[in-house]
């Protein structure tokens, strides 16, 4: 929590815009709900910026380049002062990773849609996400299996650096009918419903899922819910899917374990952001302690998320 002096006119709009609430801005910035509604009500009305409540969204309606420099110029000082905002992508799960919030402010969003996310960093909203490539896939310069630790254009603005590779295990409780079978078919896997996201919210993932007869029923989720997405096997009929480092604990919370059947499906774990911020010299501490939560999390092995060298 921000102390009240220390919080900017445009931390109150962005946070608006991050979080849709007055009550839940005023909390995670530590200012009164009236406050937050004045101040953004007199910020928006200096810079012409139309700001309010409009179609359920708190979102600005004129001078988008003014609000757009007024962004990036906020979002400098924040990484070259090493507070920037950081996000991680549902595809780590709850992951602990001690530190990550030493060299940043960790937010807690996790839209189930990358590009949800991708789009927040390209507002400068959220100024780096530790998250999953894959739905990036059509815009990298090679197929992930052969991208390097370097920065990678996604787009004239935002860039990439991958850290490490991860696969998916297909889960089930481990008193499901399919636990210890072996040779596995799609057509076995069809027989019980398997979690599936919302049209568009994942589209790679649940194409490469579709191949094998899975992403069956739809668990409905928006935003990223460990009990309804992997948590969907527990029921001791359903499918769900899970990175190895995951499955010490989904074994403890769900009695869920991994079914002896091979995916085939891969995620790369990278850092992402505009090009400004991962281009600035304050970026390296972040990208450090990145690699260092995630070694010291998953211990670099083949039970974890493969590390580039």
């Amino acid at each position: 929590m921000l102390e009240e002096d220390s919080v900017t006119d445009l931390e109150v709009l962005d946070f608006l815009e991050l979080f849709n609430s007055t009550v839940e801005s005023a909390k995670r910035l530590g200012i009164s709900q009236s406050s937050c509604s004045r101040r953004y009500r007199s910020f928006s009305g200096h810079f012409g910026l139309g700001f309010d409540r409009i179609a359920d969204q708190y979102r600005a309606t004129s001078n988008f380049d003014v609000l757009n420099s007024l962004r990036q110029a906020a979002q400098k000082m924040r990484v070259r002062q090493l507070r920037p905002r950081i996000t991680v992508g549902w595809q780590l799960g709850n992951l602990p990773l001690p530190g990550l919030d030493e060299v940043g402010q960790v937010l807690p969003i996790r839209p189930m849609n990358s590009w949800r996310l991708l789009s927040l960093l390209e507002q400068r909203l959220v100024d780096v996400s530790l998250m999953g490539l894959m739905e990036f896939q059509s815009l990298l310069i090679q197929p992930m299996a052969q991208l390097q630790t370097r920065l990678i254009p996604l787009s004239s603005t935002m860039l990439c650096v991958p850290i490490g590779m991860m696969k998916y295990n297909l889960l089930a409780h481990r008193d499901h009918p399919l636990q210890g079978k072996r040779d596995l078919k799609a057509d076995e896997l069809r027989q019980y419903p398997s979690a599936a996201l919302p049209l568009g919210m994942a589209p790679a993932l649940i194409k490469a899922l579709q191949v094998h007869g899975l992403a069956s029923q739809q668990c409905g989720l928006i935003n990223y819910e460990e009990a309804s997405w992997e948590g969907f096997a527990c029921n001791g009929l359903g499918l769900s899917y899970g990175a190895p480092h995951q499955l010490t604990k989904l074994e403890n919370r769900y009695q869920i374990k991994s079914l002896n059947y091979e995916l085939g499906i891969y995620d790369c774990i990278g850092l992402v952001g505009h090009r400004d911020v991962l281009t600035d010299p304050g970026f390296s501490k972040l990208y450090s302690q990145s690699i260092d939560c995630l070694r010291f999390s998953t211990w670099g092995t083949s039970n974890g998320i493969k590390l580039q060298s």
